[in-house]
């Protein structure tokens, strides 16, 4: 894995994020962190070869995000953290979360909508922290 700081050097938290949607993945490719627990995955272009061209499909996939119906999916991962899935976006909780808070509807429902609410502001606000390249 090969990370790219965008416009600045990432935090430790950023880079925690990273690695973790990383995980998350699980190789399936190339990948922007549009903030600590934003990701947003790549698929028409090889980012070790095209910076540009890797921001630009970013910036499309952002737009096109928030433009599609609000559906989003959750699953909860083996390291305890809530993740959901949006087109080609993901944000994942920050906190890990009890198997039984998960299947708490409600609970489920209030962690999910703060996650996909996060996940908008990320697409809204249009900034790349970092590219990462799967090799």
């Amino acid at each position: 894995m090969q990370m790219i700081e965008m416009s600045r050097p990432l935090t430790e938290n950023e880079v925690l994020g990273v690695k973790r949607a990383d995980r998350y993945l699980n190789g399936w490719g190339d990948f922007a962190m549009l903030g600590e627990n934003v990701f947003l995955s790549l698929e028409n272009v090889d980012v070790s070869k095209d910076v540009e061209g890797a921001c630009r499909e970013a910036k499309a996939r952002m737009e096109s995000i928030l433009n599609q119906h609000p559906d989003f999916s959750t699953l909860f991962m083996k390291d305890d953290h809530m993740l959901i899935l949006m087109g080609d976006a993901g944000a994942f909780g920050r906190e890990a979360m009890s198997g039984e808070e998960y299947n708490d509807p409600k609970a489920r429902l209030a962690h999910s909508l703060a996650l996909r609410g996060e996940l908008l502001a990320a697409c809204e606000k249009g900034e790349i922290l970092a590219l990462v390249d799967i090799a």
